[in-house]
């Protein structure tokens, strides 16, 4: 019996961690995934992300500089990818890679947008923010990707109470773990509807 292939090729983009490249990867080896992880793209030399690439056996490329999209672009073509998953990418895509992915590039925030996001507005800076605040809730957005920071049309939020976290490592750690368990629904989901259009 001929299987029919149903995945369709991820690039990750990554400047830290690595913890969402984690739960994408891990999500993307169940049989109900419609994506495969073919690779992984970096800024930084010495993300964390090398170490869960190396753990996870997904080739990733170091990209000297995040404006030249000619190098990019021929490393995503290289790979067939046809669609782009930012987990943790501090850097905005060239306009170019924007505009020939457009409706394929998703990323996740860790805010429910607008609130708290733009320029400079990630990782722990948001939480910082949420906690001095005293906001009782926060939250998380998965969202397309346009040519500017956290501006792109949004796939789903979810709202996270935080009354109960009495440090900024406690909101993190909620956030963390409701992202983990979203992104990679969301990636597979929009992979879905890629894969019945084709």
């Amino acid at each position: 019996m001929l299987l029919v292939q149903k995945h369709i090729s991820v690039a990750i983009f990554g400047s830290g961690a690595g913890s969402n490249a984690e739960a994408l990867i891990r999500f993307s080896r169940l049989d109900t995934s419609f994506y495969k992880v073919v690779l992984i793209l970096t800024n930084k030399e010495e993300a964390g992300i090398y170490e869960v690439a190396n753990r996870m056996h997904i080739p990733i490329e170091y990209l000297s500089d995040p404006k030249d999209s000619s190098r990019m672009s021929e490393l995503l073509q290289k790979n067939n990818v046809q669609v782009i998953a930012l987990a943790g990418y501090l850097r905005l895509l060239p306009a170019d890679i924007v505009r020939h992915f457009e409706g394929r590039i998703i990323n996740i925030h860790p805010s429910l947008l607008p609130e708290y996001g733009g320029h400079g507005m990630y990782g722990e800076k948001v939480h910082m923010a949420v906690y001095n605040d005293k906001k009782p809730y926060t939250g998380i957005t998965v969202h397309y990707v346009d040519e500017h920071f956290d501006t792109g049309s949004g796939l789903c939020q979810s709202k996270i109470s935080v009354k109960e976290c009495n440090s900024v490592e406690k909101i993190a750690e909620k956030v963390r773990k409701v992202e983990h368990e979203v992104y990679p629904l969301m990636l597979n989901q929009l992979c879905k509807t890629i894969y019945s259009q084709q």
